[in-house]
């Protein structure tokens, strides 16, 4: 069953006329005629009485007419509703955060994506690498921004952001407080405030780390998300580590961790073979056109506090 037959079919029914029908549905007539025709095939019976002068519904053809007409109606709807879909200007915006990549680093692109898009739907979701990647997978987020890593997904497109180094954050009355940097040896008998998640990449790393000293943390302390941490290092429950473009509110205060080979590279991910909506389109243009050289993570917490 075809929805053109159908169509020329309630048409024929509304005029009872097979001239004016296959003008209405500009169609010959006899075209209109073989398609009505493979319908009543399909239906199992006759629609209409073909009488010279005098077109009539049959029994089978009033009792299929309403339905007939419903799904006209729903194919039109159908149809006007995927046109309006493709000439949608916004659409849902979903980005996913790894643990310890901070949503800090989206503000300056969502700015400017609110200057351009009247009206933005967006969703922020952190999780573990792999929740992520499944999640896009899943058609559950549109974009992920990850620490690089083996553990990512073949299917994903990966742009490289930037690499960052790690800084060691503490309380004020910390005795890193009259260091210049922070050496990994440094750490030895220190307590520790981590993320709770064992996928952190800040925690995984600090676990190597002190793995290659031989070592292990005085006490360690954990949180579910970063703000938790930061007020628990204020309250001098321990030190922790963290990207160098994580800003940290005064008076914690920020140490260059003393490693020249070890960083970690921040990427954008979207699946790839998928289309995206407009908005997150969008997003991902603005993203990789944005500079990404250093700036200060400090003065960047200052600028928004004060706004």
């Amino acid at each position: 069953m075809e929805l053109s037959q159908i169509a020329y079919f309630v048409t024929l029914a509304r005029t009872l006329h097979f001239t004016r029908a296959a003008e209405a549905c500009n169609v010959s007539q006899p075209a209109l005629t073989k398609a009505v025709q493979k319908l009543e095939e399909e239906l199992g019976g006759p629609l209409l009485h073909r009488e010279r002068g005098n077109t009539q519904l049959t029994e089978l053809g009033r009792l299929m007419l309403p339905p007939l007409e419903r799904a006209l109606a729903l194919a039109r709807e159908a149809k006007q509703q995927a046109e309006a879909f493709r000439q949608r200007e916004s659409s849902p915006l979903r980005i996913g955060l790894e643990y310890s990549v901070p949503a800090s680093l989206l503000t300056p692109v969502l700015a400017a994506l609110r200057r351009k898009c009247e009206h933005i739907d967006l969703r922020l979701r952190q999780g573990s690498q792999a929740d992520l990647c499944q999640r896009m997978l899943d058609s559950e987020l549109d974009i992920a921004l990850m620490v690089d890593g083996p553990g990512i997904q073949e299917r994903l497109h990966r742009w490289p952001l930037f690499a960052e180094h790690y800084i060691v954050i503490c309380s004020p009355e910390h005795r890193f407080r009259d260091r210049d940097h922070v050496a990994p040896s440094d750490l030895a008998q220190e307590d520790l405030v981590l993320h709770e998640s064992e996928d952190c990449p800040v925690r995984q790393y600090i676990g190597r780390l002190y793995e290659s000293l031989g070592t292990a943390p005085r006490m360690q302390h954990f949180a579910s998300s970063q703000e938790h941490i930061i007020e628990m290092v204020l309250a001098s429950l321990g030190i922790s580590l963290a990207g160098e473009r994580l800003p940290t509110p005064l008076p914690l205060l920020r140490r260059p961790f003393d490693t020249d080979s070890d960083c970690r590279d921040v990427i954008l991910t979207v699946l790839a073979g998928r289309p995206l909506g407009p908005t997150p389109a969008l997003f991902l243009k603005l993203m990789r056109a944005r500079s990404w050289e250093q700036s200060d993570p400090e003065a960047a917490f200052a600028t928004a506090a004060a706004a």
